[in-house]
């Protein structure tokens, strides 16, 4: 079965991949599958989201 990756902040389709696939070291340590839809961060979302130790976000 297939499932699609999509970005969850920018709603970016990012690829597919198979569902047994999902098991392998390659997968992103932070994915949420829903259906046959499965949510985590492009690279670009991912990189603009990393925070520097010291900055203080409110």
């Amino acid at each position: 079965m297939r499932v699609v990756k999509v970005c969850q902040a920018c709603d970016r389709i990012i690829g597919e991949i198979e569902l047994d696939d999902l098991t392998n070291a390659d997968s992103a340590p932070i994915m949420d599958i829903v259906g046959n839809v499965s949510y985590t961060l492009c690279p670009g979302c991912l990189n603009e989201m990393e925070t520097e130790p010291r900055n203080v976000f409110h």
